[in-house]
């Protein structure tokens, strides 16, 4: 029997693609742009993407879990399909290199300022590799196994409970904001990566629960990014928020333990498992697409030289704020792409069909 990903694969899969190093400034970035309560901004922006994730339901429901890739090549010559499958192979691991590349960024400046950034980044590519290669149904099974080592962390929370203050929170909604639409969409990457399950459908389980299982996953995502940015509202002053750039960690900063020091450094090392879960989708996304334009290419080494190109594009950015500035404007296409790849997909199945009735007829 060919192995299927089941419900509780994909919405673990898609909870892990989703929460990334975003999270650490999501409630600067509420405070910011959305002021006041701006932590009801992460209610909205989850449904928005809840919304998106109905498209997707839709292309399925249409397709009959058929890959995107037939779609397309039913209905577009092959030297319009290429050019779009090559867009989406470069796209795709430009978002992969860098999220990467964040992650490790943060995690030597607050744990290792003296290694080298290259050889680290070396590492995490070695275990992406492993991961990857190892193909769509491994990644989803360590998706659900990793999920296990960041679910925990929410539980976290309880031990605000004795810091955490109402008065800290204002009557009024949405005031001494700023340029809310466009923090809408730089904290709406906070929640993108959920569209990669477009090329998920043809190995997932072909039952209703399907599209389903990707809103749970969705709704666990907004949840857990609800839960820290209240308390974070709850526990700093907006004034505090705003200049603070990573309040997530400055909030685990609080946490003591007799046994261990520094303890938000070692949380911040569990976000290794969603990020390696993250960079990997990407990078097997831009592998399928490759695949359309190289079918007879060895597909283990098609992985390689993907990673190894998206390690040598990595080099470029020298510091954080260059890479998170690369990375925003990434992020910007990814909306886009999340909104109007589904969009694009539906209209040519209904072309499709338009076209069977007539030949019907």
């Amino acid at each position: 029997m060919k192995e299927r990903l089941y419900a509780s694969h994909i919405t673990l899969l898609v909870f892990m693609i989703q929460t990334g190093v975003t999270a650490l400034s999501l409630a600067r970035s509420a405070a910011m742009y959305f002021g006041t309560n701006g932590w009801i901004s992460i209610l909205i922006l989850g449904g928005v993407a809840s919304v998106n994730i109905m498209l997707i339901g839709i292309v399925n429901r249409m397709c009959g879990g058929e890959s995107v890739f037939a779609v397309m090549a039913t209905s577009l010559p092959r030297f319009v399909t290429i050019p779009i499958y090559l867009v989406f192979t470069v796209y795709l691991t430009l978002i992969g290199c860098m999220v990467g590349k964040q992650y490790i960024h943060i995690f030597q400046l607050i744990a290792f300022p003296t290694a080298s950034t290259f050889m680290l980044k070396a590492c995490f590519d070695l275990v992406v590799i492993f991961l990857v290669t190892k193909g769509i149904y491994n990644i989803g099974k360590a998706a659900t196994v990793f999920s296990i080592l960041i679910l925990w962390m929410v539980f976290l929370l309880f031990a605000f409970s004795n810091d955490f203050e109402f008065d800290r929170m204002s009557p009024f909604v949405f005031k001494q904001g700023h340029h809310m639409l466009r923090g809408a969409v730089d904290m709406f990457a906070a929640f993108a990566g959920y569209e990669l399950i477009l090329f998920v459908m043809p190995y997932a389980d072909k039952s209703k629960k399907w599209i389903r299982s990707v809103q749970t996953g969705n709704l666990m995502t907004t949840l857990t990014y609800f839960s820290f940015v209240f308390i974070s509202f709850g526990f700093f002053s907006l004034d505090q928020l705003k200049i603070m750039l990573y309040p997530l960690l400055d909030m685990l900063a609080y946490i003591q333990l007799p046994f261990v020091e520094r303890l938000e450094n070692l949380l911040f090392s569990f976000l290794l498992f969603t990020v390696v879960i993250t960079v990997g989708m990407y990078i097997w996304s831009a592998c399928e697409s490759a695949q359309q334009v190289f079918p007879k290419a060895n597909r283990n080494v098609m992985v390689l030289f993907i990673v190894f190109v998206s390690f040598l594009i990595s080099i470029l950015p020298d510091t954080l704020f260059q890479l998170e500035l690369v990375l925003k404007y990434l992020t910007y296409g990814e909306t886009a792409f999340s909104f109007g790849f589904p969009l694009f997909l539906i209209l040519l199945l209904m072309i499709q069909k338009r076209s069977e009735v007539k030949a019907r007829a």
